[in-house]
């Protein structure tokens, strides 16, 4: 009995310390994880920049794209949960708006900066959902998500101003050639006049 004793007592002994093992890591986690819903990340991201009027009457159609602006500007000074939650929806928004890109919008270089920001919305989703979130690399992530959209906003931005200067160029293109249009009729009319009178 004596040995019987000896020998369960080690190995109950054992289990009382794996099992206590086990429940620390698991109140160190729990911890963990309430410190960090406490911490804002994102601080540092600069504003976005607004779309021109031109570009925002072109993005009426894209029915998901005002969500999408508005999450990509709300990601400045959220803490992991709210993080997580924009991410998710960032990543659904890009992948909504890569689909079905409007005929206005669809050039290449748009094309490109969206899909940029579908790819850091992915990954910023990924780094706001680990287990253990690594604060320098979700920061890097929030940064990049923001040049991403700032980007997209720019060539926005430019596409259509350039498609205004065009636009305006055609215009006064063609007025210029009514000019002339009118000016040769007058001097060709003069000309029929003067034949007229000179008998011609």
């Amino acid at each position: 009995m004596k040995r019987l004793f000896l020998c369960i007592a080690p190995i109950i002994a054992l289990l009382c310390v794996v099992t206590s093992c086990q429940d620390t890591s698991e109140e160190n986690e729990a911890n963990t994880q309430q410190v960090d819903n406490t911490i804002h990340y994102g601080s540092t991201l600069t504003a976005l920049p607004r779309l021109s009027d031109a570009a925002k009457s072109q993005t009426i159609s894209w029915s998901v794209f005002e969500d999408f602006e508005m999450n990509a500007q709300r990601l400045k000074n959220q803490t992991i949960p709210t993080l997580q939650d924009m991410a998710t929806k960032l990543t659904q928004q890009t992948d909504s708006l890569l689909i079905k890109i409007p005929d206005t919008i669809n050039t290449p270089y748009i094309y490109a900066r969206l899909s940029l920001a579908n790819t850091r919305a992915k990954i910023l989703k990924q780094l706001a959902h680990q287990n253990n979130v690594d604060s320098l690399k979700l920061e890097r992530g929030l940064t990049e998500m923001n040049i991403a959209v700032q980007n997209l906003f720019i060539e926005m931005n430019r596409t259509f101003t350039k498609s205004k200067i065009d636009d305006e160029l055609k215009e006064t293109e063609k007025k210029e050639l009514e000019k002339q249009r009118k000016f040769l009729d007058s001097v060709y009319k003069s000309e029929l006049q003067d034949n007229k009178e000179n008998g011609v």
